[in-house]
């Protein structure tokens, strides 16, 4: 029996009375927000901060180097796939979603990596942004995120899965006619899955077709138009997606990239199809904040030995150099991805050490952003707080912690500092003074309300 089968779960409920194929009668002008008086959810004001003592720096707002965007504070939203949407439209389950991660303080979230093109999709259930009838999709999610809570920074990441797309949902539990991929009769497109070069990511997965130098530049327009839809959308800022062994990342590595144009063989050329990019976005929209997530390894540094090459931390290092001088706002720096055979060892802040070496580059822009299990482990706030006081990056990006407790940047701050930072009004009875809860500090001014 299918667990919808199953009558272990409740029953008897009313079946949804609104339309499937008819908007919603929600709507933002509909919501009474409350802010007079009452800070910013996910700051802490001075008044909460003992005298002594300082604001932790992951409560900071911090100011982006090349846009001049403000960022509320250190806590970044990752971009996180639900593979949950239809032709790649936002739904109302993003708002819900993400909406969570708002009301309880995150300072910026980063919508899931949204395809640039059809085929660029990770699975069918990807959310894109590759025509404009996506467009006001994407603008009521974000126009929405914004009415919840003040100084929200809300961006998207701009993909392109490469070698990995046309692939199953890690929660599919159907039939599948192949293990590893969605077949053309199950709404795949096996025979649109492209790549710098004709190397499947495993055993079992689709062989790649090898992308002509035009069609390069080709992808190139694909994900600058992407932007132009984006910021039409009222995004913030876009990232491009050049990490987890897809399409921008596998250009990048030794590995998946065994051209010989000019998009292959050295650095410069492996680079080329992220640089251009970037600076086409940069050269179109001069005002807007351009981010980057890369890979800064592969994981595989073990085939050095048998002669071969990967992409890796001293690769990175050049790569931030020539992305301060495009104008890049931030380097979001995670791993992996790329290859069946990398050797990777999660725990708390696991990839923390690649940002710390790419702050030795002393440079002014872009801002570094870490991410992996930075949430830490029975102290919240303490690893990520950490990482900020050491330098070794900017912002902390967090990912899986919230997914299992959208409330994390509330309990960090009160390991903190104490108490809870500034909270949604509307939540305010989870703002008590309680005895020993401020360790001799003044409590906020709206903790007593007991209306």
């Amino acid at each position: 029996m299918s667990p919808s089968q199953s009558t272990s779960y409740a029953s008897g409920q009313q079946a949804p009375k609104w339309p499937a194929d008819k908007p919603l009668a929600l709507q933002i002008n509909h919501f009474s927000p409350v802010r007079e008086g009452h800070p910013p959810p996910g700051t802490v004001p001075d008044e909460i901060v003992a005298e002594g003592e300082e604001r932790p720096l992951l409560f900071h707002s911090v100011q982006l180097p090349v846009s001049r965007l403000t960022l509320k504070n250190a806590i970044v939203v990752s971009p996180m796939c639900q593979y949950s949407v239809v032709d790649g439209y936002p739904s109302p389950y993003h708002l819900a979603h993400l909406g969570s991660f708002a009301l309880h303080g995150a300072g910026t979230i980063m919508v899931e990596a949204s395809g640039v093109t059809s085929a660029g999709r990770i699975t069918p259930q990807d959310l894109g942004i590759y025509k404009d009838d996506h467009i006001p999709a994407h603008t009521s999610l974000v126009s929405a995120l914004k009415s919840f809570t003040e100084g929200l920074t809300v961006g998207v990441q701009l993909a392109h899965a490469g070698r990995k797309a046309s692939t199953w949902s890690p929660f599919h539990r159907g039939e599948r006619k192949v293990k590893e991929y969605v077949t053309d009769e199950e709404g795949g497109w096996t025979k649109e899955v492209v790549a710098p070069s004709a190397l499947a990511w495993g055993k079992g997965w689709i062989t790649p077709r090898a992308l002509s130098t035009a069609e390069v530049k080709e992808v190139q327009k694909q994900f600058v138009d992407a932007a132009a839809r984006a910021f039409e959308s009222g995004y913030d800022f876009v990232e491009l997606h050049a990490a987890h062994g897809y399409l921008l990342h596998s250009f990048l590595s030794p590995l998946s990239n065994q051209r010989t144009d000019e998009y292959g063989g050295s650095f410069e050329n492996r680079s080329r199809l992220l640089i251009d990019t970037a600076k086409e976005i940069r050269a179109k929209f001069p005002e807007r904040s351009l981010w980057v997530r890369v890979s800064a390894t592969d994981y595989a540094e073990h085939v050095h030995a048998e002669g071969k090459q990967s992409w890796d931390i001293e690769q990175t290092k050049q790569l931030h150099k020539v992305l301060s001088q495009v104008g890049v706002d931030v380097l979001d720096v995670s791993g992996g991805g790329l290859v069946e055979f990398q050797k990777i060892s999660p725990r708390p802040a696991y990839q923390l050490p690649y940002a710390h070496e790419l702050s030795k580059n002393k440079l002014a822009s872009p801002l570094l952003g870490t991410v992996g299990i930075m949430e830490g482990d029975e102290y919240p706030g303490q690893v990520a707080e950490k990482a900020l006081e050491d330098g070794d990056a900017s912002l902390v990006f967090f990912a899986r912690g919230l997914l299992a407790n959208p409330a994390w940047p509330e309990f960090a701050g009160a390991n903190l500092l104490g108490v809870r930072p500034a909270g949604n009004p509307q939540y305010h009875r989870v703002h008590p003074v309680k005895p020993g809860e401020t360790k001799g500090k003044k409590a906020p001014s709206t903790a007593q309300n007991h209306n």
